[in-house]
Order: C-alpha cells, then sequence, then structure tokens
C-alpha cells in the first residue's frame, strides 16, 4: 500500500493524487477554490546570525513541524536530526564540541506519546560496534539460539489503513466533484469536509481534532494536575537518561496548535503549565509566548503548520539559545 501511495502521490494522470501545496488542510477539505486558505510554495527563512565561535553538535527529535529545516540553519557545527513516527534515530555524541539536544513536538500529541518515556528506545546512541560484539538483534530479525526468528512487526506499516484509503478514493478523476461539494458546503453553511473546521472568525481552518473538548489532541480538553505532574516526571526522567549519555544541555520545545494561538478562548493551557512547572528539570524553548503576543501570520491559514514567520521565530530562539551555551 505504501509503494503504491507513494508511485501515485503528485502525479497529473487520472490515477494519480496530487500533494496538496496549497496546505495539508486544504487538501483534506478540497478547498481548493478558496485561495484565501492557500499557502505559497516556498520555504526561505531568514539567514543565522551565528557569532559564538563555539563547537555545538545539535540533535533534534522532531516531527514534520521541524523536517525541512537544514543544518545551515542552526549556530551548530554539525547536525543530527530525526522525525518522530517515521523512524528512530542514532545520535553521535562528540566530545570537543558542545552536545545540544531538543526535543521538538507538536503540542497535539504530547499527552499521548510523552505519557510513557517511549522515546527513550526511539532514540538511542550509536553503538560502534568491533569484532569482539556480541550481535544480539538483527534488522529483519532476532537472533536466538542460532536461529533467526523473524519480526513480524517489519511486515506492517503504521499508516495502512491510511493508504488503503488513499489507494481506494483519493483519484484525481473525481477530484473536481469533491472540490466543488466542498467550495458549495463552505459558502453555504461555513463548513469543511472531512477532518477540518472553520475557525470562529472564518479566516482560516484548522485540524478537528485538535478544536475538540474530548480528545486528548484537543485545546480544551480538561487536563488533571496529576496527567501533568506525570508528564514532567516523563521529561525529567528523559533529562537525566540523555545527561548521563554525554548531552551537555536538554531542551524541550512544544509547537502549540493553530487554534490555541488564535481561538483560545477555553484553552486548557498544556503547555505553559508544563513549561513552567516547579519540577521540570529539562530547559524549555518557548514558542508559546511569542506567538501569543504577536500571533498574526504564525501560522498558514490552510495548513496545520506554522509559517515562514513562525519558523523563524523558532529557529532565532534556537540558534540564541546554542550560542549562549558555555564554553566546553
Amino acid at each position: 500500500m505504501q509503494k503504491i501511495s507513494d508511485a501515485r502521490n503528485d502525479h497529473d494522470e487520472w490515477w494519480g493524487s496530487h500533494f496538496a501545496y496549497e496546505g495539508d488542510l486544504v487538501g483534506m477539505s478540497y478547498l481548493y477554490y478558496v485561495k484565501d486558505f492557500h499557502k505559497p510554495r516556498q520555504r526561505v527563512f531568514a539567514p543565522r546570525n551565528c557569532d559564538n565561535g563555539k563547537a555545538v553538535n545539535l540533535v533534534l527529535w522532531g516531527d514534520s513541524y521541524t523536517m525541512h529545516f537544514r543544518d545551515t540553519d542552526f549556530c551548530a557545527d554539525r547536525y543530527q536530526y530525526g522525525r518522530r513516527f517515521f523512524g528512530s534515530l542514532d545520535y553521535e555524541i562528540d566530545s570537543t564540541k558542545k552536545n545540544v539536544l531538543i526535543i521538538e513536538s507538536t503540542e497535539r500529541i504530547i499527552r499521548n506519546y510523552f505519557a510513557n518515556n517511549r522515546m527513550a528506545n526511539e532514540v538511542k546512541r550509536k553503538v560502534v560496534k568491533t569484532e569482539f560484539a556480541l550481535i544480539a538483534h538483527q534488522d529483519i530479525g532476532i537472533v536466538q539460539a542460532g536461529i533467526t526468528m523473524p519480526d513480524m512487526t517489519a511486515f506492517f506499516n503504521d499508516n495502512i489503513n491510511q493508504n488503503i484509503e488513499y489507494n481506494l478514493f483519493n483519484y484525481n478523476l473525481i477530484s473536481p466533484v469533491r472540490k466543488l461539494k466542498a467550495l458549495m458546503t463552505y459558502k453555504a453553511f461555513n463548513r469543511a469536509s472531512g477532518n477540518v473546521v472553520v475557525a470562529d472568525k472564518g479566516d482560516r481552518i484548522f485540524l478537528k481534532e485538535t478544536t475538540s473538548d474530548k480528545l486528548k489532541e484537543g485545546y480544551a480538553t480538561p487536563v488533571s494536575q496529576n496527567e501533568i505532574d506525570k508528564l514532567v516526571e516523563v521529561f525529567n526522567d528523559l533529562n537525566n537518561r540523555y545527561k548521563a549519555a554525554g548531552f551537555d544541555e536538554i531542551y524541550l520545545s512544544i509547537i502549540p496548535n493553530a487554534v490555541t494561538i488564535y481561538q483560545p478562548e477555553g484553552y486548557n493551557m498544556l503547555i505553559p503549565r508544563i513549561q513552567n512547572h516547579k519540577a521540570l528539570k529539562m530547559k524549555a524553548i518557548d514558542v508559546y509566548t511569542p506567538f501569543m503576543q504577536k500571533p498574526d501570520g504564525m501560522f498558514w491559514k490552510g495548513d496545520t503548520h506554522w509559517s515562514n514567520a513562525g519558523a523563524d521565530v523558532w529557529l532565532k530562539i534556537v540558534n540564541k539559545v546554542i550560542s549562549d551555551t558555555t564554553e566546553i
């Protein structure tokens, strides 16, 4: 299913399916005819300003918000990146440099992903094998008593249901009908199709799950103090683990949902409650505060992600943090 999806994506033929360059929410809702929701295709970030002259080894465990950054965007001599849910990250520690780990995550997955310390199994220090090393695992299976037992999880893609739905229903042949229906629904009822909702002001669209007051991804879903405390415990455990692994500085950066910034009424205050928790050992890279202070243009109107301007705000904060780290 994944191979078929990859082959069909971004093709003009009737059997193909265009990637939603106008915005992922635009693609999900088929609101292609609403030009106000379109985002530009260019990803241009402001030039970095690095005058620290310090050697930094930066490791970033992030998601789709940070996947487009290049090593030249950071004030670091070395850059290692891993994308959550798309594989693990085997990082390397450099004893000649300042080793910095940034854990970046979109707000909507915080309560699920960091409910435990699964990250510790996905972000690990690279093991240098020697001729004397005993290999207990292989990529294709587990070695036990001289017999290779297949790892069945390798045969299944986490996105299998999404890929099946994509290959059954998402074709350029029927896209015009869907686009027209979506436009009519939007104009007549101010509603969006699929897993997308129109903002109260009607000036942008949001991912539906982030507007919920029941789902853990929702910005208005109640969060008990006990759950906040447990999340902080997980972050503290990760902080201790990666400090012991050789990192000099570890930072947590939670990227707010767009609805959190533009429709904050009823917000459960998840981000500030974590960042300002008195027991939190991990340092925070805070973009929630500057985004709330100057929200205009921080997110695309038809996409779940931040705009170039929003990304620039984050990059400047990160690079200042890296530049302010002390000498090794």
